[in-house]
């Protein structure tokens, strides 16, 4: 009796096993939704239908993979009129594809490409790597042009590595119509393969392995990593923290149906607007994509970090770095919120790994609070340390001593020459009009790195990275330059430093006006002023005056 209950039991707990392999089977193909897409071939006689799969992208475009017969037609004569690819994700858009010409080595397999659409998130890690094995099993996703698991699980019958194959992988027990070629291939560690042909016994496949080797060997790009379950979770509000971001913005994360993407929202609480996005994670790294005002996406990857307490799966801090627009990356710290404000626990864990600016920030907190405590910016200075009072004093010399290089440059009628220090060489960039005006550049360079080798007792070298060009090419026209465009980034940057400050052109003047938080901000921000005033009229041929208006 004892043994026959000890049966009973093992049949139970290998029962129980084989249900979870089915649940983590269908997750795997569901977590695809943005991967797979239906193809559309009209050719001279006739329609093809199918699937294609995304593996990877490169200069702007989306690479996919299908079989080849989709693309090619089932009667002689026939020639491909028109091709398209629809998503089942973000609206069912369509896109126009275009055949990738290259050798396929036999396999019935063909290269797509399509312009990117505007927010991408298919998953990368995906792919089943593994060697394949006979009894493993396997579904499919795709079924008369639609989005569909496959609802009968087959399995791996047999690997043929003959060379004269349409392809390489042989599963049994897939209830396949006709329609699905060039569907993926999923097993419980994602991808597996591509579906090329079905009969009524057997599903002919393209190993992954295969498909890697010849599009690797053609120079396309391949982005599919193996298969990575999330560490962490998202759901719930978070608030960005970064020095030009407003800190009042929330993000709310909501799982969607699968297990490793999220919508999520974005509410900024003094404005009436709000965003949408959506996210996938991709091991311990997320993709944000949202939308944006005059048709413009925001884009970002952060690193999940989540706290140390065992089996908990709950992020509580994101890092990473976002582009809004036409504005480049910005470096954001994204934090979770527990009860209106940050969760205790990734308090402590940013108080243990402090990001770059705030260890930059608390470098200079005495100096702020002395302020802040009614001192003078003498006694301000004093309460920083000597590392931070060097760096201060030797900022201040070498932003005057460029400030003085970019005067010269003026008065030489060279204004569209860019001035900076780059590590230990005094540079300058841009395109000039004859010898004579580079050797004038030479000049003053070495003038610029010799000062500095005196002040500050360090090897500078001067670095002339000019071109001398033709007067035509180096034309610029003040009413083509957008300097509304060349603002974006240094309003994000006052709105983080100084919440109640505006910086606007008027005239010709750069003005930045309104309150600022300390004395100390006022200095501060008096030298960017100048800084940028200069850079814009080098840039605009336009002179721009700056008008610092502030109260502290």
């Amino acid at each position: 009796m004892k043994k026959i209950m000890k049966w009973i039991a093992l049949v139970l707990v290998l029962n129980a096993a084989a249900s979870h392999a089915d649940v983590t089977l269908r997750e795997r193909a569901q977590s695809l939704r943005h991967n797979v897409v239906s193809v559309n071939a009209k050719m001279t006689n006739t329609n093809q239908q199918g699937f294609a799969w995304v593996i990877g992208e490169r200069d702007e475009y989306l690479y996919l993979v299908t079989a080849n017969h989709v693309i090619e037609g089932a009667n002689p004569g026939d020639k491909l009129k028109a091709l398209t690819v629809r998503f089942f994700r973000d609206g069912n858009t369509v896109h126009t594809a275009q055949v990738v010409a290259g050798d396929s080595k036999g396999l019935d397999l063909a290269v797509l490409k399509i312009a990117m659409p505007r927010r991408a998130p298919w998953l990368y890690a995906a792919a089943d790597i593994t060697a394949i094995s006979p009894q493993s099993k396997v579904t499919y996703i795709g079924k008369a042009a639609d989005w569909h698991v496959g609802e009968q699980f087959g399995q791996i019958e047999r690997v043929n590595k003959s060379a004269n194959n349409l392809y390489d992988v042989y599963a049994v027990g897939l209830e396949l119509d006709v329609g699905t070629s060039g569907a993926p291939l999923i097993g419980e560690r994602g991808i597996m393969g591509l579906i090329a042909t079905h009969s009524s016994h057997q599903t002919g496949v393209v190993s992954l392995a295969k498909i890697k080797e010849i599009v690797t060997s053609r120079s396309l790009p391949w982005g599919l990593l193996p298969s990575v379950d999330a560490p962490y979770t998202l759901d719930g509000i978070w608030a960005a923290r970064a020095p030009n971001i407003p800190d009042n913005i929330r993000l709310t994360f909501t799982p969607s149906d699968d297990t490793t993407h999220y919508d999520y929202t974005v509410e900024f609480p003094t404005s009436p607007r709000s965003n949408i996005g959506v996210a996938v994670v991709d091991g311990d790294e997320v993709r944000l994509w949202q939308s944006m005002p005059s048709a413009k996406t925001s884009h970002g990857t952060f690193k999940i970090h989540g706290p140390n307490d065992g089996d908990v799966t709950e992020g509580i801090v994101m890092d990473g770095f976002i582009a809004d627009g036409d504005v480049g990356p910005t470096q954001v710290r994204m934090v979770k919120q527990k009860s209106g404000s940050d969760d205790n626990r990734a308090v402590a864990w940013m108080k243990a790994n402090p990001s770059d600016f705030n260890r930059m920030f608390s470098q200079y907190l005495p100096a702020i609070n002395a302020q802040k405590n009614g001192a003078d910016d003498d006694e301000a200075f004093s309460a920083l340390g000597e590392d931070e009072q060097l760096t201060v004093i030797g900022g201040m010399a070498q932003g005057m001593m460029l400030r003085a290089g970019l005067m010269r440059l003026a008065e030489l009628g060279l204004t569209n020459i860019k001035l900076a220090i780059d590590g230990q060489c005094y540079s300058a960039t841009g395109a000039l009009t004859s010898t004579s005006e580079q050797q004038q550049v030479d000049a003053l360079l070495k003038s610029l790195a010799e000062d500095a080798n005196q002040q500050f007792g360090k090897r500078y070298e001067p670095c002339n990275l000019t071109q001398v060009t033709s007067a035509k090419e180096t034309e610029v026209s003040s009413g083509e330059f957008d300097l509304s465009a060349e603002l974006a980034q240094p309003k994000r940057i006052l709105s983080g430093l100084a919440p109640d400050a505006t910086l606007s052109i008027r005239g010709d003047c750069l003005l930045l006006e309104g309150k600022l938080p300390s004395p100390m901000h006022k200095m501060m921000l008096a030298n960017m002023l100048k800084d940028l005033a200069e850079t814009l009229s080098a840039k605009s041929k336009k002179t721009l005056n700056p008008c610092d208006q502030t109260t502290s």
